[in-house]
């Protein structure tokens, strides 16, 4: 175990102080301002996003990749955490708990995190977001036992259910004409960029690497809090209508019924739940399958799968999630639906791949192999950059965040079954080449689904 820096040893001892000046000045500034969300009309004219528009996307960008860097960053110090000097004694079955913890919290409170942010300025609650990620990440070095490590876990879990659905809101709210997409696909970009960060951690030790990761997020809170704010009501256009609508009350003035009455009325958001759940399923067995089917196909090294199962896959999702953000945004400005079919058609497209690799892998060769099933990230990025824009165009815009909560508990507990699932059916002696096919049949259901959602009017 290396020696530890005393610099950073210092800097990760300030973060519970820095932490409670941070707090005390968000509280203070939320006073100032108020906590409650600002009443922004969802039928205003559209404008072009000002400076404070893409202000919020480089800010926030920098908060995603620092949530999954700290979700990849567990993984890859599993060796460290688990074994040697310095580690939590526990087995492995104990670690993927520990995994888990954080997974079920997250689940289940993404649609409490929805909720507030659609009640509360938005602002605020990433702030809170930001500050607990900071001291959970901090607290997960100076775990003890695996029980205090378990709880700070699902701790976390309850940081990042508050954080993605408002900040997505945020950004949609900003972004409401022919940049809704592209704004939502480079905050997403964050996610990949923070995933591959965290592959090569810096080598100082599994505690200090956390303990100044906590310093790095309560540190920049002080950027979070002098420049993201929410926006006012001339600073958040969306379509125009009707007089009368824009007169509709802001979403602090429902109750949680009247919301879900709201989110729940058509078939539109029952569709984009069935799409998620479908598309959660393809996505959580390829993660945990796909490497073990290329040991098996082509007899190569636990070493050599894991890299070739997930490097394609990633760079598929980083180029799709930029690219297809801006050819959703140039055709929404002739047909309203766009960012709806976008995703469709890669989800029509990367399906029938995935299943010919599966069927005719051996055949094919590894690298075609990898080209097919790599399409799948294609449709992910896609879906992505979209599934806020596609969900403000399908619900009550003002209940933004509360639906896309809906979505991650939906999206997450799908991923959740899929781990027992596939074990399930390995044990019973079912070839992974056809677990895997069911994901391909799920992705093209997606894109099928996606064709489905109510129609807007053609620009």
């Amino acid at each position: 175990m290396p020696e530890p820096n005393p610099i950073l040893t210092f800097l990760a001892d300030l973060t519970p102080w820095v932490a409670i000046g941070i707090a005390v000045l968000a509280i203070m500034a939320a006073c100032k301002k108020g906590l409650a969300k600002p009443a922004i009309s969802p039928n205003a004219p559209v404008t072009k996003p000002g400076k404070w528009a893409w202000i919020a996307v480089a800010v926030l960008w920098v908060v995603v990749m620092l949530n999954y860097f700290d979700r990849q960053l567990l993984a890859v110090l599993n060796k460290s955490m688990t074994e040697g000097a310095g580690c939590i004694e526990m087995t492995q079955a104990q670690f993927g708990i520990v995994t888990s913890a954080f997974l079920i919290v997250y689940a289940a409170l993404s649609p409490v995190g929805g909720y507030l942010a659609d009640r509360f300025s938005r602002s605020f609650i990433i702030m809170c977001s930001l500050v607990v990620w900071s001291i959970v990440t901090w607290m997960t070095g100076k775990s003890e036992s695996y029980e205090e490590l378990v709880f700070w876990r699902a701790m976390m879990g309850v940081s990042e259910a508050f954080y993605i659905p408002a900040a997505l809101a945020l950004i949609t709210d900003y972004h409401r004409g022919s940049t809704r997409s592209l704004a939502t696909g480079l905050h997403m970009s964050g996610i990949y960029a923070g995933q591959v960060m965290a592959g090569d951690p810096c080598q100082m030790g599994w505690r200090l690497t956390f303990e100044v990761f906590g310093f790095i997020g309560v540190a920049y809170g002080l950027i979070v809090l002098f420049f993201l704010r929410d926006p006012k009501a001339e600073e958040a256009p969306a379509t125009a209508a009707a007089e009368e609508a824009a007169a509709a009350p802001a979403a602090p003035q429902f109750t949680l019924g009247q919301m879900l009455k709201s989110i729940f009325t058509g078939r539109g958001m029952y569709l984009l739940l069935l799409m998620i759940s479908f598309a959660g399923f393809a996505n959580w067995f390829l993660l945990g399958w796909y490497p073990r089917l290329l040991q098996d196909m082509f007899e190569i090294s636990e070493a050599d799968a894991g890299p070739a199962a997930t490097q394609w896959i990633n760079i598929a999702k980083y180029i799709s999630v930029l690219a297809c953000a801006v050819i959703a945004d140039r055709w929404y400005l002739r047909n309203k639906n766009a960012r709806a079919y976008v995703p469709g058609i890669a989800f029509c497209v990367a399906g029938p791949c995935v299943l010919l690799a599966m069927m005719f892998g051996a055949q094919v060769g590894l690298v075609a192999v990898l080209a097919l099933v790599s399409m799948q990230g294609v449709a992910q990025g896609a879906m992505d950059a979209t599934l806020m824009p596609v969900l403000r165009n399908t619900i009550d815009e003002r209940f933004a965040a509360t639906g896309y909560g809906l979505l991650n508990l939906t999206s997450v507990g799908a991923g959740a079954l899929v781990s027992w699932l596939g074990g399930m059916l390995k044990d019973a002696g079912t070839p992974l080449s056809s677990v895997l096919s069911l994901a391909g049949i799920l992705m093209m259901l997606c894109g099928i689904i996606l064709f489905l959602l109510p129609k807007k009017e053609k620009a």
